[in-house]
């Protein structure tokens, strides 16, 4: 099924340092409560680990994009071996405090926003495209597997042991990714005999990139108002296992471990499920089955009812996280990869941070029942203008790149930037609809690096058109010339091919302009 068997050895290694990563959730939110913290403080453990992800993803990607993956992510996990051995002496000496946990939390979150990104990229590179959605349910399955894992040992080995163990688990378990990495015989891909992209410049491609690629953009706005109300299942969940339901570390982590569960069916379901139902109606589906989750958390005050509503909220999350991650994976070429995936994770993330502290504040100064009964209310009201962006849209687009596309050769290579001019003759075309095909090249320049597009007239000459775009430079003129897909140049091409039929012809000239 998968074009290489390190596939499966690098899932295994994820889903063993989710496991910790799980361990980490869980005792972090059950120490908070020991704390004697208001629920605000609880909730604010899960902004702390996410908020890294909303500052730093996009910077993160593009240096997943532009350097070596495999080191980045071995450096990532080694910070958060060493920060989470720290933080589980502190609370085995017993002096971790609101404030240092809430510290550590971040600072675990900064190591998994270098990592995340560029463990989603590394995905692509390892299997078929047309095997993508089952690559990233079977890693989604394993991801959930260990939420239902984790959650269930670490109640486990608070209840029964020590509130330290499940910390240094955790950071014992960053090892594994470590050791299946050092194995990984990566290789960069090559931009010709250029040097990396400096690291403004690939930001700014990337910030370009998602703008002007409306399959990647609507994916992720539908992930922001997904993520929004769903974060109220983790963030308060340590309250309701203690405050509403009276019980301990071990009912938490059951109600953690059923989302879990509910997750691993869904995943598992996964390929019939989207036989009959897929994209956005599919969305709307799941949406409604979280907020109906949340729902019933809020009112019900029996374990068992609580541990069905996680169970169905949990297969919501699946299925909805699945959905949108492979919408916006089908979006990305291999060069935009891990910055096109700190984007999903940034929205994800922060999302999630801000609806967990407003759900937390709103606990505090209402009840608990009213926190889950608003973000279920919100969920739902938030369905209808999620319909306004359709998913996987580049599902079936070549974003392969072209093969020797031309580059302009100069005597010495030019200073400044580079202005690209097209100026067409539209013989017998259609003034009105030439203007109306040739606007549609905007989005492509802007995709394969443009800085400036414009398409000009003369005032009172309805047979010519001028496109006009700018690079940064010759350099990155001929760097985003490994940039362009054969999906944005076949569309290319059908345009051209219209204007050559009716007898239009055109002609380039390069300009440098100084800046």
């Amino acid at each position: 099924m998968f074009k290489n068997k390190f596939f499966l050895l690098f899932v295994f290694a994820t889903f063993v340092s989710n496991v910790g990563t799980w361990l980490f959730a869980v005792g972090a939110g059950w120490l908070m409560t020991d704390l004697g913290s208001s629920a605000l403080s609880v909730s604010l453990v899960q902004t702390a680990s996410l908020l890294p992800m909303l500052l730093l993803a996009v910077p993160a990607g593009a240096v997943g994009d532009l350097y070596d993956r495999r080191r980045i992510v071995i450096a990532s996990q080694a910070f958060l071996v060493l920060n989470t051995l720290l933080f589980a002496y502190l609370v085995m000496v017993g002096i971790a405090s609101v404030n240092l946990l809430l510290f550590f939390t971040l600072m675990n979150g900064v190591g998994a926003a270098f990592a995340g990104p560029v463990m989603s990229a590394i995905i692509p590179q390892l299997v078929e495209r047309d095997r993508l959605r089952t690559a990233m349910s079977f890693s989604s399955i394993a991801f959930n597997f260990a939420r239902a894992v984790g959650p269930i040992l670490g109640g486990l080995l608070i209840a029964n042991y020590t509130i330290d163990l499940p910390f240094w688990i955790d950071a014992l378990s960053y090892v594994a990714v470590i050791v299946v990495l050092f194995s990984w015989k990566y290789k960069r891909e090559e931009e010709g005999n250029l040097p990396p992209e400096p690291l403004r410049l690939a930001m700014g491609a990337s910030l370009r990139f998602l703008r002007y690629t409306p399959s990647l953009y609507n994916s992720i706005l539908r992930s922001v108002l997904f993520f929004f109300s769903a974060g109220a299942l983790w963030a308060l969940m340590p309250l309701v296992a203690r405050e509403r339901l009276g019980g301990g570390a071990d009912l938490y982590g059951y109600l953690l471990g059923a989302a879990g569960v509910g997750a691993v069916i869904s995943g598992v379901l996964g390929d019939k499920i989207t036989s009959v139902i897929n994209g956005g109606p599919l969305i709307v589906v799941v949406s409604a089955l979280m907020s109906a989750g949340l729902l019933a958390i809020g009112i019900t005050d029996s374990e068992v009812v609580a541990i069905m509503a996680t169970f169905i909220a949990g297969a919501a999350w699946q299925i909805g996280f699945t959905s949108l991650i492979t919408s916006s994976q089908y979006a990305l070429p291999i060069w935009y990869g891990a910055r096109g995936m700190a984007f999903f994770i940034m929205a994800m993330s922060g999302s999630l941070a801000i609806g967990s502290a407003l759900w937390g504040a709103l606990s505090d100064a209402s009840s608990l029942q009213t926190a889950y009964l608003a973000a279920a209310g919100v969920g739902a009201l938030l369905i209808p203008l999620g319909m306004r962006f359709p998913l996987n849209q580049a599902e079936n687009a070549d974003l392969r790149a072209v093969e020797d596309y031309p580059v302009p050769k100069f005597d010495s290579e030019p200073t400044g930037c580079i202005r690209i001019v097209h100026t067409y003759e539209l013989g017998e075309a259609n003034y009105d609809e030439a203007v109306a095909r040739l606007r549609k090249l905007r989005n492509k320049r802007y995709r394969a690096g443009a800085l400036k597009w414009g398409l000009l007239s003369y005032p009172e000459d309805r047979t010519r058109l001028i496109e006009f775009y700018v690079q940064y430079s010759h350099r990155e003129l001929e760097r985003h010339a490994h940039h362009v897909t054969r999906e944005d140049s076949e569309r290319t091409e059908e345009i051209h091919q219209w204007l050559r039929e009716r007898g239009a012809t055109w002609n380039t000239s390069y300009f440098t302009v100084v800046a």
